[in-house]
């Protein structure tokens, strides 16, 4: 009854339920939830350590403890093991509103919760990842943001360093200067670029950093701080010491140091040789002047290289420009690699005179490319591996790359690398063409390049029934600003969600139905058209013929195998399905040896028991039609038949005890009907004639009967109470017990009896019922304790209690005291307790007697199990 409130009061909810612990957590172990809702007492487990076996394993997930059983004790214990929220149970329906509420709240609140550690999580990444020091610092030097970079160079952790002073991290000079620069972006507030500054790392290697520092607002408590960027530029400055020293070198020699050049003769011997080219070799320029070039130590490592020397020195004395590139060997056995030219130089009259060879070296180059070239290779692999279409556009929205995932999801034809250098804007024309809204598919393209903000998700429907997401991203290129678009089929995603909906939408229809028959039919409808298995029928359990028999079957069963059979024990499928209790999908029942008709077309059929009412069978003639999708929904709906038959059953049982508890309030009546008016009557007469004998005689019989009317005037209300009101109650109200108490006692003939009334506390009960109860206990202490007896009403933990000083009640009538009948005065009729018992039961509480407590012998009779609040 919870879960259909629920889902009543808030169509968002899919609710599943289970009878009790042990199944709630094998329904946790099966699925993931979004929040639990727990009774208190439950056969097994009870409610508080069916949560802390929930915390074993989800010690996050929202824990509701909805329970009528309303102690301090209870919810002290419950918020002791964790539980999100304590909701004690009420009459009527409005509660299920007040839990629906509380429900959404704790989900709300707990994705919230996930969704900020998601965030912070990756904004931590995203600092960690990136290659350059980040710090965010307050005024007084203390850090309150460091990335891992910073971390890694002073060989110690983020966490620590958060917390901590710049004066605690940096040497004291390092630190000075440092909070100068943070104390000038404070003053002027605006970013500054600082020169180089020096920081060892914890080897002790010095490290120049460029820091650059801005203002930074870190919350609302409105304090001041910094946020600092500084790059790593000691290999940097290292390098351009290095440029500069040969800088130096090489303007005393030529006018462009990059270059080894060489004058040659026309025969290959050696001119001249700059010292660009000498520091190539271990010799001096003198030792290789007259000699043949390719003789020179340059080529010293291979006789095959100095043979292309030769040949490229008598083509270029023949007049040829000859362009070469070469693999070389520094003295130290480094390889190093250059490009050059060899060009002849000529005289008036044409004649080559000389030879002038130019060259540089190409190390790094050729090393750059051949990284560029592998990870162009790497970046082709990985964009057409991914299973996600990607298309990269350039800042005239022409594409600089796309994969083979994207021309398969739009069936492009050609290859990806045919379209490099197209313009997008008509791309995505003819691209949605295949949309069913091919207008708002270019338009909003446009929109989201013009605005360049970043959006996920964004839903496109084909006409082809398909559906695909996609994202955009503006990027960085090497070239400019630039277009990253990125699309998913998203079509089977969409699918299960439509069946899923579906699913529900049959659930409430299945919930609704009022027999089997109804049932069964909506069953086998929505397993052909939710889940798309015409061929279905459900089978329910025939006890009298011990068979599982046809109920509800798809017209396309019929086309395929005509009536569909009652499956035995022991010869089918069904049937072993049946009885194991675990669903099953037969890719080829040909080959399982249970098959009811060898003959049949069918060839793959899905078996999915519903419980033990018989199960839900589906047939294909294609091997293998149902995958594990197939299985997942399947089940849900045998499971949703399953609860709709145990309703149809138990609305047919609560049908027949209420036409019996009908048949019984029907004699009830009969019986306070013949007790008013046949009893009534001739007491009436009695009554009448007695106040006439006294007129005419003065006997004292006449005062025993008057005494024997009034005892059977007391029965007959008494009798009356008990057949007509008996164990019902009526609406419910706040009543204030001590109150109620002193009205009551107003109410009854109390001589010198004396009322003490020490209770302060309300419930919520029948105002009118809860006074024949207190009437009832204060006429029986009078009548047992005599005129001057006195009455105690007092509170207990969870009820209160009532206690007199009279005699009490003998230990051998403990057990009959609320029978009816029971009576150990004249003047009593036996019924006042059993009444007071009667009320008490209506209200859900237990009454108990005691003996009273102090000196005094009286009875105590105490009501539990009373929600009360302060008056």
């Amino acid at each position: 009854m919870a879960a259909e409130f629920l889902r009543r009061e808030d169509d968002r909810f899919v609710v599943e339920t289970a009878a009790s612990a042990s199944e709630g957590l094998s329904l946790l172990s099966d699925d993931e939830y979004d929040c639990v809702v727990s009774d208190f007492d439950m056969p097994g487990q009870s409610g508080l350590e069916f949560l802390e076996a929930v915390r074993d394993d989800r010690p996050d997930l929202p824990f509701i403890l909805f329970t009528g059983k309303g102690s301090e004790e209870v919810a002290s214990d419950a918020i002791s093991a964790g539980v999100t929220d304590y909701l004690q149970k009420e009459s009527g329906t409005d509660q299920y509103a007040v839990l629906a509420n509380r429900i959404a709240n704790a989900v709300e609140r707990e994705r919230s919760r996930r969704l900020v550690e998601r965030n912070e999580r990756r904004l931590r990444e995203l600092i960690d990842s990136l290659p350059l020091l980040l710090h965010v610092v307050d005024s007084d030097g203390t850090y309150l943001l460091a990335n891992q970079v910073l971390a890694d160079f002073h060989d110690t952790t983020a966490a620590d360093i958060e917390g901590s002073n710049v004066a605690d991290v940096l040497p004291d000079a390092t630190a000075e200067e440092f909070n100068e620069n943070v104390a000038a972006v404070l003053d002027e507030g605006r970013m500054k670029s600082f020169p180089g500054i020096e920081i060892p790392d914890s080897d002790g290697d010095v490290h120049i950093f460029e820091p650059r520092m801005l203002p930074y607002d870190f919350g609302e408590t409105g304090g001041r701080a910094v946020l600092g960027i500084a790059t790593d530029v000691t290999d940097q400055r290292e390098h351009e010491r290095e440029l500069e020293q040969k800088e130096r070198r090489y303007q005393a020699i030529f006018n462009d140091p990059n270059i080894l050049v060489g004058l040659l003769d026309t025969d290959g011997t050696v001119l001249d040789i700059n010292q660009t080219a000498m520091d190539y070799v271990d010799v001096t320029l003198g030792e290789i002047t007259d000699e043949p070039f390719w003789d020179a130590p340059w080529f010293g490592h291979s006789e095959s290289v100095r043979q292309q020397i030769r040949d490229w020195i008598d083509r270029a004395a023949g007049g040829e420009y000859v362009e070469f590139d070469l693999d070389l060997v520094d003295p130290s056995g480094d390889p190093y690699v250059i490009e050059g030219v060899i060009r002849p130089v000529t005289d008036d009259d044409g004649e080559v005179v000389s030879l002038i060879i130019s060259d540089r070296e190409v190390t790094d180059q050729r090393k750059y490319q051949r990284e560029l070239e592998e990870a162009n290779a790497v970046q082709s692999t990985l964009l057409d591996t991914l299973p996600v279409g990607v298309l990269v556009e350039d800042a005239s929205r022409d594409v600089v790359t796309v994969n083979d995932r994207f021309f398969d999801l739009f069936d492009l034809p050609g290859i990806p690398h045919e379209i490099v250098g197209s313009d997008c804007s008509a791309l995505a024309v003819d691209a949605g063409e295949m949309l069913t809204e091919p207008e708002a598919f270019v338009e909003r393209t446009e929109g989201l390049v013009t605005d360049g903000d970043p959006v996920q998700n964004d839903e496109i429907r084909l006409r082809d029934g398909r559906t695909f997401t996609r994202s955009y991203q503006p990027i960085e290129l090497p070239e400019g600003e630039g277009h990253l678009w990125v699309y998913r089929d998203v079509t089977d995603g969409k699918r299960r969600e439509t069946r899923l909906e579906s699913l529900n939408t049959t659930t409430q229809d299945l919930m609704a139905a009022e027999t089997r028959d109804e049932v069964v039919e909506i069953g086998v409808n929505a397993a052909a058209e939710v889940l798309g298995m015409e061929a279905s029928a459900i089978h329910l359990y025939d006890d009298a013929r011990s068979a599982l028999v046809p109920r509800a079957v798809t017209d396309t069963v019929y086309d395929l195998i005509g009536d569909p059979p009652a499956f035995t024990e022991s010869d089918s499928i069904a049937w072993r399905v049946f009885e194991a209790g675990e669903p099953l999908a037969v890719d080829d029942i040909h080959d399982d040896p249970d098959i009811y008709n060898p003959e049949s077309s069918i060839r793959s059929e899905l078996h999915l028991p519903i419980g033990d009412y018989g199960t839900l069978i589906a047939g294909s003639e294609t091997p293998a039609a149902f995958d594990q999708q197939d299985l997942v929904f399947g089940e849900l709906l045998a499971g949703n038949v399953e609860s709709a038959l145990e309703q149809v059953e138990q609305t047919e049982q609560l049908r027949a005890r209420e036409g019996e508890l009908m048949r019984q309030n029907d004699r009830l009546e009969a019986f306070a009907s013949l007790v008013s008016h046949d009893l009534r009557n001739p007491l009436q007469v009695a009554e009448g004639r007695l106040e006439l004998a006294r007129e005419t005689c003065d006997n004292e019989d006449l005062d025993a009967v008057d005494r024997a009317l009034g005892r059977m005037d007391a029965l007959i209300d008494d009798l009356l109470t008990l057949a007509r009101e008996g164990d019902r109650v009526q609406e419910l109200e706040p009543v204030d017990i001590g109150d109620l108490a002193r009205r009551c006692w107003a109410n009854v003939e109390t001589e010198d009896a004396t009322l003490d009334v020490t209770a302060e506390t309300k419930t919520r009960a029948d105002r009118s019922r809860l006074m024949q109860m207190f009437e009832n206990l204060f006429r029986n202490a009078i009548e047992h304790g005599g005129s001057d007896v006195t009455v105690t009403i007092g509170e207990l933990a969870g009820g209160f209690y009532f206690e007199d000083d009279g005699p009490g009640i003998p230990s051998e009538d403990l057990e009959t005291v609320f029978d009816p009948g029971y009576s150990t005065t004249r003047r009593g009729t036996g019924f006042g307790l059993s009444i007071v018992k009667e009320i008490v039961n209506a209200h859900g509480w237990e009454i108990e007697i005691t003996d009273a407590d102090g000196e005094a012998s009286g009875a105590r009779f105490e009501i539990t199990g009373v929600s009360t609040f302060r008056a």
